[in-house]
């Protein structure tokens, strides 16, 4: 009885585990990544050479120094965590006299005092802007679309009490330079007539 096998109609290899050299069998594997690197074998495949890298980890060899450039790099991009991640937008010309206009704003208006903030040294790196919307129950008290302006600077030119003042300030400013210049070119006469 022990002699009779029963054939299961499939054909089975078998394979000798002790004298099986690995180096001469390619693996299933390499044979599936090296038809994806060459885009010739699979000419119509989405798969391309990026493929494999991108499934590949990058090395880690970035040193101590390079890791805090780029930390500080990506710091400097937004204000910081107290601040909602608020980013540095793109300075561009009207963005850069509107914050001018908002910084010397004390020298525009003569009726009205205006305290200096901390970042009266230079234009601030991280700021929004916005626009005002209008409550409808203030319809009539509104500004019409014609009198609006894009730019706060717009907004001064067009402004009766701003001109005038600027005028005002314009022309004393001129006269007590030539007071000054004038002062100047006497007190040289005076030197070489001594002389």
């Amino acid at each position: 009885m022990s002699n009779r096998t029963i054939d299961p109609g499939v054909s089975i290899k078998t394979y000798d585990v002790l004298n099986f050299d690995v180096r001469k069998v390619k693996s299933r594997s390499s044979n599936i990544v090296s038809a994806l690197t060459t885009s010739q074998s699979l000419p119509q495949s989405v798969i391309n050479d990026d493929f494999v890298k991108k499934s590949e980890v990058p090395p880690y060899d970035i040193h101590q120094r390079e890791a805090k450039r780029q930390r500080q790099s990506e710091r400097s991009k937004t204000k910081g965590k107290n601040w909602f991640h608020m980013p540095a937008p793109e300075m561009t010309e009207e963005k850069k006299t509107d914050l001018m206009a908002i910084q010397m704003r004390g020298g525009l208006y003569a009726d009205k005092f205006f305290k200096k903030g901390s970042d009266t040294k230079g234009l601030p790196k991280y700021f929004q802007t916005g626009t005002v919307v209008d409550n409808p129950a203030d319809f009539y008290r509104r500004i019409p679309k014609k009198d609006r302006k894009k730019t706060i600077l717009e907004e001064l030119y067009d402004d009766v009490k701003v001109r005038k003042f600027s005028k005002k300030r314009y022309v004393e400013l001129k006269e007590k330079n030539r007071r000054r210049i004038a002062s100047i070119q006497h007190s040289k006469r005076l030197k070489h007539k001594k002389k």
